[in-house]
């Protein structure tokens, strides 16, 4: 019965610390690479297809001001997506009603997401904390890993076939991930009246997407090999 309860906990546990790993990818990608959105921005040409399809002109260093203030606001440390750029040489505000609706919700995704991971910290310290002191060190290493090796696999397993299936059809999927996480349905723009959807095109959606997996996968694979060198350390101990 202990087995089942510490295993138990084990998978709970490393449920708890996939999630906290992905935010954290997610987060490494957009807010801690240099030059990311710069980058992106010029690949993509964001400021000629502003121009294109708006008739509007802003250079590099405003496009970039703008995505760094509306990722503040994204994580809750801004209290309003009312930014002021250039645009034409004459002060202006980037984005309009609808724009900021929808940046709305995505910031509550956002700060939910955030929310989530401290909790699931302090959860995941409780639990290895409770088992330290039930099944002392050794113990609670083994099973904390041995549990991260099965979930890790079914994440991998997952994150492997959405990552297929994107690669074959980005576009689809993207719809689908917006159909569910915004239903209210106002995720739609128009290039000819968003500034947003100029600057945010949906390659620069794909790129980001790749890299926060790569970033995931990466993390969940260092731990994954931890965890089987802790299992293969501390199996004798547990079943001596």
């Amino acid at each position: 019965m202990k087995i089942i309860h510490h295993t138990f906990l084990g998978f709970i546990f490393s449920i708890m610390l996939i999630f906290i790993n992905f935010v954290t990818s997610f987060e490494a990608v957009c807010y801690w690479t240099p030059d990311f959105y710069r980058n992106e921005f010029i690949k993509y040409d964001v400021t000629g297809s502003l121009k294109t399809w708006m008739g509007e002109s802003m250079k590099l260093d405003d496009m970039c001001y703008v995505i760094d203030q509306t990722m503040v606001y994204l994580r809750g440390d801004r209290e309003n997506l009312i930014i002021e750029t250039n645009i034409n040489g004459k002060p202006a505000m980037f984005y309009n009603e609808n724009e900021k609706s929808h940046m709305a919700d995505v910031r509550d995704l956002f700060v939910l997401c955030i929310f989530l991971r401290a909790i699931f910290i302090l959860s995941c310290i409780a639990i290895a904390g409770y088992l330290i002191v039930i099944a002392k060190p050794s113990g609670s290493l083994y099973y904390l890993s041995r549990g991260y090796i099965h979930i890790c696999l079914i994440i991998l397993f997952i994150v492997s076939l959405i990552g297929i299936l994107a690669a074959a059809d980005f576009t689809k999927y993207f719809t689908i991930f917006h159909q569910i996480f915004f239903s209210q349905g106002n995720w739609l723009f128009d290039p000819r009246e968003s500034r947003m959807i100029n600057m945010l095109p949906e390659g620069f959606f794909s790129d980001c997407a790749l890299k926060i997996t790569f970033t995931f996968i990466r993390s969940v694979i260092v731990l994954l090999v931890a965890s089987i060198l802790a299992v293969v350390f501390t199996h004798k101990k547990i079943y001596k």
